[in-house]
């Protein structure tokens, strides 16, 4: 999937942790944080690679990347 937004990873993350059935509250007991605090990274506008690491390892997952080069479009010329 290619995601344009942290609020799409957000809202991945999210699905993940319901599909692990770990709750908001147990991730962020495990991170040693308030639940509040937990949710205060999940509306950042910029969502850190070190902040999302730390909820995954919480629920024994990897994060995986993939990059690939975009097609290049051509416009014709007139």
């Amino acid at each position: 999937m290619i995601y344009n937004s942290n609020e799409q990873l957000v809202t991945e993350l999210k699905k993940l942790l319901l599909d692990t059935k770990c709750s908001q509250r147990d991730i962020a007991k495990q991170m040693g944080i308030s639940p509040q605090a937990l949710q205060n990274l999940f509306n950042k506008k910029q969502l850190s690679f070190a902040d999302l690491k730390r909820v995954l390892d919480c629920i024994n997952c990897d994060l995986l990347v993939d990059f690939s080069v975009r097609p290049v479009s051509t416009v014709a010329e007139e």
